[in-house]
């Protein structure tokens, strides 16, 4: 296959531009647009060669269209026409001269003329230093060396023409079309529109890449790592988002040494690619190496500092290698960038109740965000867990009854001293015993870290019963004032878990709401689709008279597809193909042959021909619509084979022929038909 250089000037082809709308439109369709053109003399070309447009004169030189030699239609191809010109290709037309040669050309990709790729921009590029852009004659040749450069310079010329509404490629169409698919979930129709892009341009990078995340859709990994994989092969040099898409797809599989090296061959290429950066921490999360994990996650955070995830992977890299505070700056900060990472919560609240930290109320404050963000994001199990660990934590933070004592505290040396019978006893306490709610507490004289315990003889132990039975009520006292607490926390709970419960089921009544707006939206566009059905069936203004039968059989047809249409039903006419019937609706699983017949106020019977008398006698889908009135308010009665025969007398017709032979005369008598009843 070679490439030609085809020429247009604009004063011998002035209707060019007309060509170059028209073309931009059945472009657009998914069709190529079919032009023949003037190749001179040259009578090597073949079906199959690709051909390049260049806008000659006296301005904007340049390539304004692409396409392919094709065959001529078999009545127009010259070899066929004329024995002189049979070893010629299918693509030589036969209005072709005698050193004037035309062939048949479809475009595949054009630019408004005034908007070609231009040669004098080609010739200040380094890799075109050298080329030949200024082709002498129709049809010449592009040496092959340079057509992948063209290629590509051409491919951007035409996105940037499409994104300015001045230009149009149907590789690009097929390419837009096949990752529509994928996003509204028909995988198997994006394959069928990306192999049509590689049909067009076996070399479009982009196009296997399509067909890579396709075969991820289904399922299909070890076609989409051949689908990267040639990407690959083809630019390894700007191959970074197929390296990232295998090494996707080998993380997903466990290949994981594969991944790492697809993720670094990626960064290579692209060094601030954040994607990769991001993708190569998991795996070094995955392989257990968390310090290099955390430098990619560092990275990425660089990168894109707003994404919140990196910052709570490498929040979870720090939990593991114990490295608590750091643990927690990340896990904050992606809370601070994504308040609804729930993940984030649960490991901020595991990271307070670490020793290390010990701050157990905001532990339990992280853990229960955790329980009703699982909760309301539908992750029952996740949600049981934090419950779990939330209760062991409150165990385990609940303050110790202090065990009862037969010593009383007494007042302090300071205090005046209490009369009693006996000596007391000064026993020297350590500081921190006697101050332990105070972590700041400054030095004190000698006399101050002193508790006196007094001892009373035999004869106080009255008084000794009394501070007992005070010290055990305070206790209960205490333990009472916990329970309370406790009670009051499982309250807070369910009040926030009816909260969730009420704001779900307004999003539902909203979500209800929203879906009968769409079925009124959809109602309303129906509407609107049958009256333009009608419109279009019906030429405006209506130049014949109500009273016509032909405008009634056509009236009754407007009236009969309307119902059929606004009951959601698809209509499709078969009235030329002598079936029997003129409408053939389907909607599910049914079917219905509809025979549609009219009445006008001077006419009570109407014609029905034998195929029609068989199909309601033996097709059990036959249906007749018997339409009568006005055309403003027409009547419109719907029967079944069987009601045919038993509301309506079938007189038959009568026909009369006579041949051309003077001498002879034939005369048909009237032909009397049986009605056999119709068959279930």
């Amino acid at each position: 296959m070679v490439t030609r250089i085809f020429l247009c000037n604009e004063q011998t082809e002035p209707e060019i531009r007309d060509f170059i709308r028209e073309a931009i439109a059945d472009i657009s369709e998914g069709e190529q647009y079919i032009v023949t053109w003037n190749c001179g003399n040259i009578q090597t070309l073949k079906v199959g060669d690709r051909a390049y447009f260049k806008r000659i004169g006296s301005a904007n030189q340049g390539y304004f269209a692409s396409g392919t030699i094709v065959p001529a239609d078999r009545e127009y191809q010259l070899k066929l026409r004329s024995a002189r010109y049979r070893e010629l290709s299918e693509a030589y037309d036969i209005d072709s001269q005698a050193n004037n040669f035309r062939v048949w050309v479809a475009w595949d990709a054009c630019v408004t003329f005034d908007e070609p790729l231009r040669t004098d921009y080609l010739r200040q590029l380094p890799h075109f230093q050298g080329m030949p852009l200024e082709p002498q004659t129709d049809a010449g040749v592009f040496r092959e060396e340079y057509v992948r450069m063209l290629d590509r310079e051409w491919e951007k010329q035409t996105q940037k023409a499409f994104r300015a509404g001045k230009g149009i490629s149907l590789i690009d169409v097929y390419y837009r079309w096949g990752l529509e698919d994928i996003q509204q979930g028909f995988p198997q129709d994006a394959l069928e529109s990306f192999r049509q892009a590689l049909k067009l341009n076996p070399n479009f990078i982009k196009a296997y890449l399509g067909l890579g995340d396709a075969h991820v859709s289904l399922r299909e990994y070890a076609k989409a790592v051949g689908d990267y994989g040639k990407a690959i092969s083809m630019r390894p040099d700007k191959a970074r988002l197929a390296y990232f898409k295998r090494g996707e797809i080998n993380f997903l599989l466990g290949q994981l040494q594969q991944a790492m090296a697809d993720f670094q061959a990626s960064i290579a290429i692209d060094p601030n690619f954040a994607d990769a950066h991001m993708s190569l921490g998991n795996t070094y999360f995955k392989l257990k190496s968390y310090e290099q994990a955390i430098a990619c996650y560092s990275r990425t955070m660089e990168l894109s500092p707003n994404l919140d995830l990196a910052a709570f992977r490498r929040g979870r890299s720090h939990y593991i290698l114990k490295e608590f505070p750091e643990a927690l700056r990340d896990f904050s900060y992606a809370i601070e960038l994504q308040p609804s990472n729930v993940d984030a919560y649960y490991y901020r609240g595991l990271t307070y109740s670490q020793p290390d930290i010990a701050d157990e109320t905001l532990a339990g404050d992280d853990l229960r965000k955790a329980i009703v963000l699982y909760q309301t994001q539908g992750k029952p199990d996740k949600a049981k867990k934090a419950k779990e660990f939330l209760e062991t934590l409150a165990i385990d933070s609940l303050p110790k009854a202090r065990p009862r004592s037969s010593f009383a505290i007494a007042a302090s040396a300071t205090d005046p001293v209490i009369d009693t019978a006996t000596e007391a006893i000064t026993v020297e306490v350590p500081l921190a015993m006697a101050t332990s709610n105070n972590d700041d507490i400054d030095d004190r004289d000698e006399e101050s870290s002193k508790l006196i315990i007094a001892t009373e003889p035999i004869a106080n132990e009255v008084a000794i019963s009394k501070a007992e039975e005070a010290i055990s009520d305070l206790t209960e006292a205490i333990e009472k004032i916990m329970e309370v607490e406790k009670i009051v926390e499982k309250i807070v709970e369910v009040e926030k878990i009816v909260e969730i419960e009420k704001i779900v089921e307004v999003e539902r009544i909203v979500e209800v709401e929203k879906f009968v707006e769409v079925e009124k939206v959809v109602d309303r566009v129906v509407e609107k689709f049958v009256d333009r059905v009608v419109e279009r069936v019906v030429e405006k203004p209506i130049p014949f008279s109500i009273e016509d039968p032909s405008t009634a059989e056509k009236l009754a047809m407007i009236s009969v597809m309307a119902q059929y249409m606004r009951d959601g039903w698809m209509v499709r006419s078969v009235d030329k193909s002598q079936v029997g019937y003129d409408l053939e609706c389907t909607k599910d699983n049914a079917c219905e042959a509809v025979v549609i017949k009219s009445f006008t106020s001077d006419r009570e019977s109407f014609a029905i021909s034998a195929i029609e008398i068989e199909n309601a006698r033996s097709n059990k889908d036959f249906v007749l619509w018997v339409v009568s009135g006005a055309a403003e308010n027409p009547e419109l009665r719907c029967l079944r084979g069987r009601e045919l025969f038993e509301q309506f007398d079938l007189d038959p017709l009568a026909f009369a022929a006579k041949v051309r032979q003077s001498t002879v005369q034939l005369e048909f008598t009237p032909v009397s038909l049986e009605m056999p009843q119709f068959e279930q």
